[in-house]
């Protein structure tokens, strides 16, 4: 009798045991979830203060660029991307200290960078706006850009065609349910049939979307959208023009056609061709980083006028996306 007792006393305990460490360990995890709220939710009301600075720096870049030079190219400042600081270091003993901003190896950490966003390929190109009572329509020669740029990446060339009706159809129906939504952004071209999240990965570093058609900065653009560009000449001439560039900037498109001499002696005279030296929006993509988090944030930045008169204003910006680390 007194055996038994004693085993349903051990049983009994160990069931205790086993439920106070369930217990536990729920209350434990239930605190670390909590501390990983508080901790996301500090650093994003951080971030937010953050991306409002690095918005801003772009824009005294640009607008400071922009006074000095009549053209735009990646050797100019604002082109030089912001390594890895401490967030207190960026904004300065006395500001840090009345933001809450540590300047501990742990703190945090702010990088951003400004990219010429006419470095790209603007799908409004390919809708030539209505004038004098004539509607929209689709630009015959920027859908037959778009496809030697999609060629020239692999992909379906047919998707551009398909993009240009899109867009027009939304143009034409003010952006109506039925007609679909106008593209903002790249993550917007997944509403169109044949496009993947890989198409999209693929071409975001060579194609934008941008309020209003656009000319490409021959001085910022990849190789393969200069090819694009320039009827006849192939990705391994414009890599040439790319490393050219590298030694000397172009100063207006009358520098591009002596140099296109030298490097495709064959090449008609380019004539028509969507290029200048000069951009007005640039994309700006901060991050902000702590032990615990990542935060990506992105803008885009309109610059317009000239001398004196030059302005920035931002024409969107993302809500950050956070990352928790490991």
């Amino acid at each position: 009798m007194r055996s038994r007792e004693s085993g349903a006393a051990v049983v009994t305990a160990l069931l205790v045991v086993a439920l106070a460490t369930t217990l536990v360990a729920t209350m434990f995890a239930q605190q670390q979830v909590a501390t990983r709220s508080v901790e996301a939710h500090r650093l994003r009301m951080q971030a937010e203060s953050m991306q409002g600075l690095v918005v801003e720096r772009a824009r005294l870049q640009l607008l400071d660029s922009s006074r000095v030079a009549s053209v735009d190219h990646l050797r100019q400042r604002w082109a030089q991307p912001l390594q890895p600081i401490r967030a207190a270091e960026l904004l300065g003993p006395q500001a840090a200290r009345l933001a809450g901003f540590s300047d501990a190896p742990q703190a945090m950490m702010v990088s951003s960078r400004v990219l010429d966003a006419q470095a790209r390929f603007n799908l409004a190109t390919l809708i030539a706006p209505g004038e004098a009572g004539k509607p929209a329509g689709v630009r015959v020669s920027g859908v037959a850009l778009y496809q030697r740029l999609l060629t020239s990446l692999s992909l379906n060339p047919g998707l551009a065609s398909v993009t240009a009706t899109y867009m027009l159809k939304t143009t034409q129906g003010g952006g109506s349910a039925r007609e679909g939504l106008p593209l903002v952004q790249m993550r917007d071209l997944l509403a169109i049939p044949g496009y993947t999240r890989d198409t999209v990965r693929a071409l975001i570093p060579y194609v934008v979307i941008l309020p209003v058609a656009t000319s490409i900065n021959l001085n910022t653009a990849e190789a393969q959208v200069l090819a694009a560009c320039i009827p006849g000449l192939s990705v391994s001439q414009a890599s040439a023009l790319v490393s050219d560039r590298e030694r000397a900037y172009f100063r207006d498109v009358g520098d591009l056609s002596i140099r296109l001499k030298a490097i495709a002696p064959g090449l008609p005279e380019p004539q028509g061709l969507l290029l200048e030296t000069r951009s007005q929006y640039f994309l700006v993509q901060g991050e902000v980083r702590n032990a615990r988090a990542v935060l990506r944030l992105e803008a885009l930045v309109l610059r317009e006028g000239i001398g004196a008169a030059v302005r920035t204003r931002v024409v969107w910006s993302n809500d950050p996306e956070t990352q928790e680390l490991d």
